[in-house]
């Protein structure tokens, strides 16, 4: 069962790391019996993809098409794939899991050492079409737009993922996010609904204007005192869990710092390929330290139906067409924008 389109198609390309992405055209994919063909409507611009460009993660045999954030339109269906129809609106899980290791039977397919990633080891929605399994379908509700939904997969799966099943965050619980950018924002939003108290930190005014608003109390580590910060509002404990949004040497070290006894430390970010930690205040205090990574596909439809019922708002702070690759990616290095950038068609 197909629709009539195009042979080619625009897509931004890894074609040589270390060098800029690159923008052309590229011949539209064949969907395999058990995926489904997308026409992207939108893709969130992130991070992770300039580290991409830098050659942090090897992608295979280049070129790669990069985009893990995703939403669009089903428009051709693989031979074997039921249950789903041309013209659904859909949002895409970023793990494509074997569904067999030990982890994937426990329901932790984001540790599944088999998987393979859209937008990372396989072609991704940075383009005007992506072919995926439909397994990674998730249906999207009419009041949800494509921009909001393009970021769902990562900004606001993943700090679900972090924070609700890695830092196990409860009621009343003290929150410090270091760093409240695309990420954080998304994750100061989560805490609140998850009944937590959030500190969060930025040196930019407009993120912590941001923040506040829903519902932090904002710190800027130049100006404010952030330790007594969370001294006053823990009376003197610590923080429950830290969320590092940085990933530097020294935010660890700030994180670890800011932490009760047994408190949690969550490693969302990474900038700095090493880290330094004072072995003594980790062992005595029995803090953790704890990695974060990706989210499960029923995580994604968690946030998707919080989205809808407007429990959670998916923050875009920019859109920019695909052939504009080069002033989005200038935009996301100079950090002025509050939320994810969208690549929208």
């Amino acid at each position: 069962m197909t629709q009539p389109h195009s042979s080619s198609m625009q897509a931004v390309q890894i074609v040589e790391y270390r060098q800029p992405f690159e923008y052309g055209q590229r011949n539209v994919p064949t969907p395999q019996p058990n995926e489904v063909l997308i026409e992207v409507k939108a893709s969130g611009l992130c991070s992770t993809d300039i580290h991409l460009l830098q050659g942090r993660v090897d992608l295979g045999q280049l070129p790669r098409i990069p985009g893990h954030e995703t939403a669009g339109e089903i428009v051709e269906l693989g031979s074997a794939v039921v249950g789903w129809q041309i013209g659904q609106r859909v949002t895409i899980a970023i793990d494509i899991a074997c569904g067999e290791c030990v982890h994937c039977l426990a329901g932790q397919t984001q540790r599944c050492p088999f998987k393979t990633r859209i937008g990372f080891e396989r072609d991704g929605g940075h383009a005007g079409y992506v072919a995926v399994p439909a397994a990674n379908l998730v249906l999207l509700p009419d009041n949800v737009s494509y921009q909001e939904a393009s970021i769902l997969p990562d900004a606001l799966a993943c700090m679900y993922h972090c924070l609700i099943a890695q830092g196990q965050l409860r009621v009343n619980q003290k929150l410090v996010i270091l760093g409240v950018g695309g990420l954080g924002i998304h994750g100061v939003q989560i805490a609140r609904l998850a009944g937590a108290e959030v500190v969060a930190t930025s040196r930019r005014a407009h993120r912590l204007e941001a923040a506040q608003e829903f519902g932090a109390i904002p710190v800027n580590p130049i100006e404010d005192d952030l330790a007594k910060t969370v001294a006053d509002i823990t009376r003197g404990v610590g923080a429950d869990v830290v969320a590092d949004c940085i990933g530097t040497i020294a935010s660890i070290q700030e994180g670890l710092s800011l932490l009760r006894p047994g408190g949690k430390l969550l490693v969302i970010a990474y900038i700095d390929e090493l880290f330094q930690v004072p072995s003594i205040l980790l062992f005595s205090l029995e803090k953790e330290i704890i990695g974060c990574r990706g989210s499960t596909k029923q995580e994604l439809m968690k946030v998707v139906d919080l989205v809808a019922q407007g429990k959670l708002k998916s923050v875009v702070g920019a859109e920019y067409p695909l052939s504009q690759i080069h002033q989005a990616v200038a935009r996301l290095e100079v950090g002025d924008v509050m939320g994810r950038i969208v690549l929208v068609r």
